[in-house]
């Protein structure tokens, strides 16, 4: 009831000419002034700067909106309404004030051109006859009854919550073209648009709520509020002491070139240092640096360091250093480095009036990490990851490559390494029997059924007088697959210990190929299965055994060969088999 009355007097004392209470404090943020310049800035930094100037949170999402577009712009004492009009007029963009922020969002080309018939001159006229007679001319009276008109349909759009984010962005739009003659007119026409403020909150209180935690990117890191400028060329010894001088921070350069260091607000062409180069928003081209480079915001090209490469954002090309990369966002590109390499996690999804709007996504960009020590990416992997001895990732499409260890939350590849640690992988535990081999266990671990490594044991002395085992690694894949029925390739290598003391220190390699065909006794399938099929096996030995007196191992012994070759140190022996066993 009282938001009914606080709404009945907002449209009266509006329509009357005199500013109503209610009004002046939803109208207050949109009405502060300010005096900003920029040139050639990209918008994402003028939204940063207006933030910092107006004290208003800035609501958008980075994968709805383009923000790169340049602004070239210049008010003084302007209210933050007339400034977002002539900011956003050709570019796309719709806003709204929802509670204390304002949201930015995709505003399509045909709501555009479909609010001209409804604010029709029948209504708006008729409202100027009834109200002309002792105030204003017609003229003026025309524009408060317009707002009137809008406030009229606010209440019924209201009663609909995904219907008025459209209504609020298409109050706007067609309003631009009138909005710097505004500026200096009464107060009636600034706050007949702001006026649907209080419509959107009686309707969507849960939604502003839900716009907190939902819009992609809320603008609260503190920007930079002086001007932004461009330059074709500028040279400096270290930061500010160059042909830029204290505008250094401010200056957008194409050309950079910095003794020692240099700190810019971003680079569009190639930037150069002996020690280090700061960009504290974007650089689009080439960056090489003795040192380190560092930029805040994205990159879009080729960084080069001796040393240390930092990104705070995405980033589309190549990082390369000495050390080590780090990006705080994925990087669509390579990232090469002597020590490791870093890739943050991607945005949280968007939920509600930003993502409704968003273009679908196109396909996900290719990743090539290579360090020499560990890779580590904390968002989807499309590509390769090759390290020295460690890769982790989210998940993966494509290939891991490891000299120690891969971990993934789940690999749509191929993953190899003696260790792969695959949550959602290929957890295989088997044990067998063969000829060769009366007990066999083997433990096989892949990022997917196409291509798995395990470790394997045997043993075979019970109730015999010798005693053998063998421990050893193999790699194998599943050639086919059905509800019940699998097919899987293993070629194992098995060093064969037959010694008292435990250990044989020679050359004693049981080398074996198994084609296993699994069946599933259960109707449900699941992960047993009864395994069994033919091995082909190949002993190459340098074992001198005393009581043979030559190179000999037993574990030939009874085989029928069908080679036996070598030489006085070397023999190399093979035969066909067998192995059945369970799988689990």
């Amino acid at each position: 009831m009282r938001n009914r009355i606080c709404l009945a007097l907002g449209v009266f004392c509006t329509l009357a000419g005199t500013p109503s209470f209610a009004q002046v404090r939803t109208g207050s943020v949109m009405e502060r002034k300010v005096t900003v310049t920029f040139n050639q800035a990209p918008l994402e930094s003028v939204l940063r700067t207006l933030h910092r100037q107006y004290g208003v949170r800035i609501s958008y999402s980075n994968t709805a909106l383009n923000l790169r577009q340049p602004v070239t712009l210049s008010v003084q004492n302007q209210p933050l309404r007339a400034v977002l009009d002539q900011l956003l007029r050709d570019k796309n963009i719709g806003y709204e004030l929802v509670g204390d922020q304002i949201v930015l969002h995709p505003a399509p080309a045909k709501p555009r051109s479909a609010p001209k018939p409804t604010t029709g001159v029948p209504t708006i006229s008729k409202a100027a006859t009834d109200r002309a007679a002792g105030n204003e001319p017609a003229t003026p009276t025309a524009r408060p009854n317009k707002a009137a008109a809008s406030q009229n349909k606010q209440p019924a759009t209201a009663q609909k919550p995904t219907a008025a984010p459209t209504t609020a962005t298409t109050h706007p739009k067609p309003t631009d073209p009138k909005a710097p003659a505004a500026n200096d007119a009464p107060p009636a026409t600034p706050i007949s648009k702001p006026a649907a403020g209080p419509q959107v909150d009686s309707a969507a209180t849960v939604k502003a709520a839900q716009l907190q935690d939902s819009v992609a990117t809320a603008v609260e890191a503190p920007a930079d509020n002086r001007p932004t400028y461009t330059k074709k060329a500028q040279v400096s010894f270290f930061g500010p002491l160059g042909s830029n001088g204290l505008r250094s921070g401010q200056t957008v350069n194409t050309l950079s070139l910095n003794v020692l260091g240099g700190y810019a607000t971003g680079v569009e062409g190639f930037e150069a240092a002996g020690l280090i180069n700061v960009d504290r928003d974007t650089v689009s081209g080439v960056q090489v640096a003795g040192l380190a480079n560092v930029v805040g915001r994205h990159l879009n090209g080729f960084q080069g360091a001796g040393l240390l490469n930092v990104l705070g954002g995405e980033g589309k090309g190549w990082q390369a250093a000495g050390l080590s990369n780090i990006a705080t966002r994925p990087i669509a590109g390579v990232q090469t480095a002597g020590l490791f390499n870093y890739a943050g996690p991607a945005k949280a999804p968007v939920t509600g009036l930003a993502t409704e709007a968003a273009a679908p996504t196109s396909a996900s960009p290719k990743t090539l990490q290579a360090a020499g020590l560990f890779n580590l990416s904390l968002h989807e992997v499309h590509g390769t990851q090759v390290a020295g001895l460690l890769n982790a990732a989210g998940t993966v499409h494509g290939l891991q490559l490891a000299g120690l260890v891969n971990i993934a939350d789940s690999v749509d590849g191929v993953s190899i390494a003696p260790f792969n640690l695959v949550r959602h992988g290929y957890h295989r535990f088997e044990v067998t029997n063969s000829e060769t081999w009366p007990v066999g266990a083997s433990l096989k671990l892949g990022g997917s059924a196409a291509f798995y490594t395990f470790f394997a044991g045997a043993y075979d002395g019970f109730g015999s007088g010798q005693r053998r085992w063998a421990l050893g690694y193999g790699v194998g894949t599943e050639v086919l697959a059905r509800h019940r029925i699998s097919v899987n390739l293993d070629a194992v290598s098995l060093h064969v210990n037959e010694e008292q003391q435990g250990w044989t220190p020679d050359l004693n390699l049981h080398n074996q190929l198994r084609l296993l065909v699994g069946i599933a006794p259960l109707r449900a399938g699941g992960h047993l299965r009864i395994v069994g099929g033919p091995t082909v096996s190949v002993l190459v030995t340098q074992r001198f055994d005393t009581a043979e007196q030559r190179v000999y191992s037993n574990l030939s012994s009874g085989r029928k060969l069908w080679l036996d070759e070598g030489s006085s140190r070397t023999r190399v022996l093979g035969w066909v088999g067998y192995s059945v066993g369970l799988r689990f």
